[in-house]
C-alpha cells in the first residue's frame, strides 16, 4: 500500500509507512508503458525502462475494480501527454552528441577507446572527456558579413525611362 506520485519529471512510489520514495524513474529513462488486459483481476501499469527493467505498479482502491481501473488510467493518460516531450529532448541531445563526435575525428576515436570497449559509461564520456567540445559547441558563432555602410554608398542612376537603376559591384 502506498501512493503514486505522477510529477512534472518523474513518476514515484511512496509507501504509505515512509516519507521517501522506493521507486522512482525520470520520464527520460521510460521507454514505454504497458497496462493490464481488460478482465483480469489486478488492474496494473508496468513502466518499461531503455535499459531493459520494468517496473510494475498494482492499483488498489476500495471502490472496487471499477475505481482501480480509473486510477490506473488517470495515471496512464497522464504518462501518454508526459512522455513525448521527454522523447523529444532525449532525441535532440542524441543528435547533438552525434553532431560533436561526427564534426570531431579525434573525440569520436576517444569515444570508440573508452565507451564501446565499456572501460567508462557514456555518461562519464560526456561528463569528463567531451564536456570541452560542448563548450565549444555552445559558444555563438557568428559569419562574416557584409558592413552596414554597404547600402549607404550605393547611388541609384537614371535608367531614361522613368525609372532608377542600381550599380552593385
Amino acid at each position: 500500500e502506498g501512493i503514486l506520485f505522477v510529477m512534472s519529471e518523474r513518476i514515484g512510489w511512496m509507501p504509505g509507512s515512509k516519507s521517501t520514495f522506493s521507486v522512482a524513474h525520470k520520464y527520460t529513462e521510460i521507454k514505454s508503458q504497458k497496462i493490464s488486459p481488460d478482465g483480469k483481476s489486478k488492474i496494473q501499469l508496468q513502466i518499461v525502462l531503455h535499459d531493459g527493467n520494468s517496473t510494475t505498479f498494482h492499483f488498489v482502491n476500495t471502490g472496487g475494480q471499477a475505481a482501480q481501473m480509473m486510477d490506473r488510467d488517470k495515471v496512464k493518460e497522464k504518462l501518454v501527454e508526459l512522455l513525448p516531450k521527454f522523447k523529444r529532448k532525449i532525441n535532440k541531445e542524441l543528435e547533438e552528441k552525434n553532431k560533436t563526435l561526427s564534426d570531431n575525428p579525434a573525440l569520436l576515436q576517444l569515444y570508440k577507446d573508452l565507451v564501446i570497449t565499456q572501460i567508462i559509461t557514456a555518461e562519464e564520456f560526456w561528463a569528463n572527456h567531451a564536456a570541452e567540445y560542448v563548450k565549444q559547441k555552445q559558444g555563438v558563432k557568428q559569419e562574416v558579413g557584409v558592413a552596414g555602410s554597404f547600402l549607404a554608398e550605393i547611388k541609384p542612376q537614371a535608367d531614361g525611362a522613368n525609372g532608377l537603376k542600381y550599380n552593385l559591384t
